[in-house]
């Protein structure tokens, strides 16, 4: 299932397709993506994934997209999230990017997930790409989440 969200290129604008400024910062990025999730706004989820240059536009990547971001969605269901600091072993990011690091609480689950966040040309951050084998039973490869 995975394998599916593991690539994927695009065409990209500079803006966000709803027309809002992306978030200032990180942290922000990664609670307005928890929040859109929350709230079953796929669409909202998808106006915060890009790269540098934003969101992607084109019809079919957007299609590809949406399927991708609803299974991402139903992984990242949860009760609570909180942003905690990168665990001592964490690998840096790429240039360019800021991680974040969230615990996701489920009932009685934790799970501590790595989002890699962006700064696009035109300013503000999107996510690029989440650790979701975090939520995945051990000994689960690491594969992307490019939508």
């Amino acid at each position: 299932m995975l394998v599916a969200l593991a690539t994927l290129s695009a065409c990209h604008a500079g803006a966000r397709p709803d027309g809002a400024p992306a978030p200032a910062a990180p942290e922000a990025a990664v609670q307005a993506f928890l929040a859109a999730v929350d709230s079953n706004a796929i669409d909202q989820m998808a106006a915060l994934w890009g790269d540098a240059n934003g969101p992607p536009t084109d019809r079919r990547i957007l299609r590809e997209r949406e399927q991708r971001l609803t299974i991402i969605q139903s992984l990242l269901r949860h009760d609570g999230f909180q942003v905690v600091p990168a665990p001592p072993s964490a690998p840096a990011p790429p240039a360019g990017r800021r991680m974040v690091w969230v615990e996701l609480r489920n009932g009685a689950t934790r799970a501590t997930v790595p989002f890699t966040v962006v700064g696009q040309r035109r300013g503000g951050w999107l996510v690029e790409d989440i650790g979701l084998e975090a939520l995945m039973p051990s000994g689960t490869p690491r594969r992307t989440t490019t939508p």
